[in-house]
């Protein structure tokens, strides 16, 4: 026998015969609310009961019962309880073999198992039955001020839970503004046309917001199907350059193949699912279990790939909480990396001439003004040389303007061939060239220019089946400490002005004697 027992206000019990553990779990709960006696008895052995509250409800467990014939003196039960109910786990089919006798002793049916409402409920009637039948008026106060404290109490319950449920949605809407305004910020760093800044927010940023521990970001090649390392926060070594053909089953790949955010739980799980072997070239120098891969988008065009790799805390990346952001940001990102290409272009237009590819005559005055300033600075030598087309006329007459057009790009080409990276080579008038030299002696400026002119006559150009010999002249000069950008370029202009005058095809250093 099983019994529970605590201060019985209204000298009633409860008396359960049976074995159905939840059942009985049941009825200790709600007798427990109700501040009654509770007892339990799983023995076929069940007449006499020690009953020994006032007002008796006895609950019979009838599938506890049909297992065995039940001792014919159970009818007493009938005497000895104020209400004996019946708990049945269904009603039983009219052909079935079920006592009739049973139903008769029994005072209710109870269809097993209930929702613990309902079962508060009708022992609260049970017990209101009992109450009344017995003439205690007293106590059956007592009972509706029990239920309308129990009442209350599930209120108050209620309201704690609805309360806990405010505080919680309320740190997560907080979560919720919190996030949205960082993505708002970062959007605004990012919306601009400074690749270095970009990719600062997108390594030391961007991963703050989803607190991921490592990020990576490429730019992407798609004429030649290449990946671009341009900045990360690994402590080791990564992929500097990846080539699609050679790593087909990187991650890295399959979001551009896929052009859609990747985001990865687990990683070896996904390779399973996959059914495949993850090619990553450095994954020995990294344990990593979770990753996001998000594509830069513009329009349909892929131009990089950022990646986010393994959060602080070890858990994985979350679909719904962490794609959507990144993802947001990276189409921002995208279209900030497409207006940098495209002011570039514009730039480059503006800046250079159109037909050689040099720079044109306004960038060529701001260029030199630069590296004057520079060399009056750091004190290093400066040295600028100009360059004129020797009988474009002649050749536009006896050829074509289109064969004029073929010897300019010619010298250009020969020009470029000839200079190095931080020089800056200009077509400054119709047929003249200008190219300034930092940190170049005029010795060494002098030993350039011999080289383009040697290319320039030597190369014979094709037009129309035709040989079309050219040659330049050439003056040199080099900036002096304390003199103007006009003295500079009047000397290097004299010295061209007097390499034409001596029968052109020559090259004259101003203040030397010919070359």
């Amino acid at each position: 026998m099983n019994s529970h027992h605590q201060h019985n206000i209204l000298n009633c019990s409860i008396t359960y015969i049976g074995s159905d553990d939840a059942f009985r779990t049941a009825l200790k709960q709600s007798a427990k609310i109700l501040r009654i006696a509770f007892k339990c008895f799983s023995s076929k052995e069940l007449t006499p009961l020690p009953l020994d509250a006032e007002h008796q409800i006895i609950f019979i467990d009838g599938d506890f019962l049909t297992l065995d014939r039940p001792d014919k003196k159970l009818s007493d039960l009938n005497h000895q309880a104020n209400l004996v109910i019946l708990a049945l786990s269904k009603l039983p089919d009219s052909d079935s073999p079920f006592p009739v006798w049973l139903y008769k002793l029994c005072n209710d049916v109870f269809i097993k198992p209930p929702r613990q409402e309902l079962l508060d409920f009708r022992l609260n009637l049970y017990i209101e039955h009992v109450l009344a039948i017995s003439g205690s008026e007293n106590l059956l106060k007592v009972n509706q001020l029990i239920r309308q404290n129990h009442g209350m109490s599930r209120q108050i319950a209620n309201l704690q839970r609805r309360l806990s449920q405010t505080d919680s949605d309320l740190h997560v809407r907080s979560e919720v503004i919190n996030k949205i305004n960082h993505i708002s910020r970062l959007s605004r760093q990012i919306n601009c046309l400074d690749l270095d800044k970009i990719a600062s927010v997108c390594i030391e940023e961007i991963p703050q917001l989803i607190s991921a521990r490592f990020a990576s970001l490429y730019l992407y090649d798609s004429e030649k199907e290449i990946l671009h390392l341009l900045r990360h926060n690994h402590p080791y070594m990564i992929d500097r350059l990846v080539v699609l053909s050679e790593h087909k089953y990187s991650p890295m790949v399959m979001a551009i193949k896929r052009k859609k955010l990747l985001l990865i739980q687990d990683l070896s799980q996904w390779a399973r699912g996959e059914d495949m072997t993850v090619n990553r070239l450095f994954a020995r120098n990294y344990n990593s279990k979770s990753c996001i891969i998000a594509p830069l988008m513009s329009g349909q065009d892929v131009l990089g790939v950022l990646n986010l790799a393994d959060r602080i805390n070890g858990t994985c990346f979350d679909q719904d909480s962490d794609g959507p952001p990144v993802e947001l940001l990276c189409e921002i990102i995208g279209s900030s990396i497409t207006n940098i290409k495209l002011y570039d272009e514009v730039r480059q237009r503006a800046q250079t001439d159109s037909m050689t590819g040099l720079v044109n005559h306004r960038t060529f005055y701001d260029e030199l003004d630069k590296e004057v300033q520079r060399s009056k600075r750091y004190r290093g030598s400066l040295s600028l040389i100009m360059i004129d087309l020797d009988n474009l006329k002649q050749i536009n007459d006896e050829f074509g303007h289109r064969a004029g057009d073929v010897v300019l790009l010619h010298v250009a080409e020969q020009i470029n061939h000839c200079t190095r990276a931080n020089d800056v080579a200009a077509r400054y008038g119709g047929d003249e060239f200008a190219i300034i030299l930092p940190n170049t002696s005029v010795g060494e400026a002098l030993v350039v220019a011999e080289r383009i002119a040697k290319m320039v006559s030597e190369q014979k150009v094709q037009h129309d089946g035709n040989d079309v010999q050219a040659s330049i002249s050439v003056g040199v000069g080099q900036y002096r400490t304390g003199s103007t950008i006009e003295d500079f370029m009047n000397e290097s202009d004299t010295a061209l002005f007097e390499a034409k005058s001596s029968g052109k095809n020559r090259i004259q250093v101003f203040e030397t004697v010919d070359k």
